[in-house]
């Protein structure tokens, strides 16, 4: 999503150097690595630049080069000849980031070790996930069961329907747009992939008919009761898809969030804040009906956007149905030469962390927690896998007919 710098908030923080010998600037990814004591190194002072989070994360990152860098002197002259020391060595980097609150976060180092690349790769946000006292698998395929039961049932009258294969970066994935037997407008898809399957010559007919259908009953069914958008399982993807999902229920741009960057190389050297907008999209009519955000804990980034976009709608008739999301709001795509931040590499390190950190309109940080729904609905598994019965849709069909017998 590109959107317009309307406002620029107000602190500029100033330099502050992390560890007194802090060397000079240098570009992570153009580094050779050939032991552990220089790999600590790259990584310790590339998040030491780019991470955007450290103003609000708790890691204390001087204290780890305290503890740590001795330990991988003790091991340079080990190289990464030696099997043993790089899985203890590997854990030791574990332990290191196993508090950071990217939830975007994941490290990975491929270490040659006698004429062998042993892949080593650590991914907090997910584990931090299982811990979760209600955690559940993300039910994309049963969910889609049963869908497909509901449609059998008669209880979506009309739609259009779509799986995509997997191509180039994007994961296989569902669309669907369809209306229920009560007038209830549905939009369900596991991936924010609409702008680039527009532009592709397989998918962009599919693509399109989904989205029509979708539009033609925002913009022309005088009986739509409310719309349920369910982002429940997605991981996120294009930024511009904003307006394409959420575009017509705004007749000016909307500001939802705003969003910072790293400004220079001290660890607190930040941009302002700035405000990012939802823009209006062909907007048609006034629709002051209930919009119902369906999203659980396995969604993430633009998925997180687009909640934070629904419970910001100015009728104030937007709601959060399900479960905590995810905890991973930052923007990804970087350019570490222009922006001071975001994914770096080497020759042995891929680390994938946020560019900006991200905050709603009132200035609120989920990341590292996820969004709380405004009405939590546990997913019933045993109904989803047993009855093919999605309980969390189920409730906001329900939610939906019951607000317009009220205002009957």
């Amino acid at each position: 999503m590109k959107s317009k710098i309307i406002l620029a908030l107000v602190f500029v923080l100033g330099l502050i150097s992390c560890r007194k010998d802090m060397p000079d600037m240098q570009n992570p990814r153009t580094e050779t690595i050939y032991n552990w004591d220089q790999l600590f190194e790259s990584y310790w002072n590339g998040m030491n630049y780019n991470y955007v989070f450290w103003d609000i994360d708790t890691t204390d990152w001087d204290k780890m080069y305290e503890v740590y860098k001795p330990k991988f002197e003790g091991i340079a002259k080990e190289g990464f000849d030696n099997k043993e020391v790089n899985d203890k060595a590997f854990e030791w980097l574990k332990e290191i980031s196993s508090t950071l609150i990217d939830n975007h976060f994941n490290l990975t180092a491929t270490i040659p070790c006698n004429d062998t690349n042993y892949l080593y790769t650590y991914n907090p946000p997910s584990e931090n996930l299982k811990k979760r006292k209600d955690y559940h698998d993300n039910y994309l395929a049963e969910r889609i069961n049963a869908l497909q039961k509901m449609i059998d049932n008669g209880r979506f009258v009309t739609g259009r329907f779509n799986t995509f294969p997997s191509t180039s970066s994007l994961d296989a994935r569902f669309f669907i747009s369809a209306l229920t037997d009560l007038n209830i407008l549905y939009l369900g898809f596991s991936r924010f992939s609409i702008t680039g399957d527009l532009g592709s010559p397989e998918n962009g007919e599919a693509m399109e008919s989904i989205l029509n259908f979708y539009y033609d009953n925002l913009d022309n069914n005088p009986d739509l009761k409310g719309v349920i958008i369910d982002v429940r399982g997605n991981s996120g993807g294009y930024l511009n898809d904003f307006k394409y999902v959420l575009g017509k229920f705004v007749n000016k741009p909307l500001k939802v969030f705003y969003t910072r960057k790293k400004s220079g190389i001290g660890r607190l050297d930040y941009t302002p804040y700035t405000p990012e907008y939802l823009e209006p999209y062909n907007y048609k009519r006034e629709l002051d009906i209930p919009v119902v955000i369906l999203a659980d804990m396995h969604s993430l980034s633009m998925a997180e956007m687009t909640t934070m976009a629904v419970l910001a709608l100015p009728k104030g008739n937007g709601v959060f149905i399900g479960e905590q999301t995810w905890g991973g709001t930052g923007n990804l795509n970087s350019d570490f030469d222009a922006t001071y931040g975001g994914q770096f590499e080497n020759n042995i390190l891929n680390v994938y962390t946020c560019m900006s950190n991200l905050v709603d309109s009132k200035g609120i940080s989920y990341e590292g927690k996820g969004i709380k729904p405004t009405i939590e609905v546990p997913l019933d598994v045993d109904k989803l896998l047993q009855e093919q019965t999605d309980n969390q849709l189920e409730y906001a069909i329900n939610y939906i007919e019951s607000k317009q017998e009220y205002k009957n």
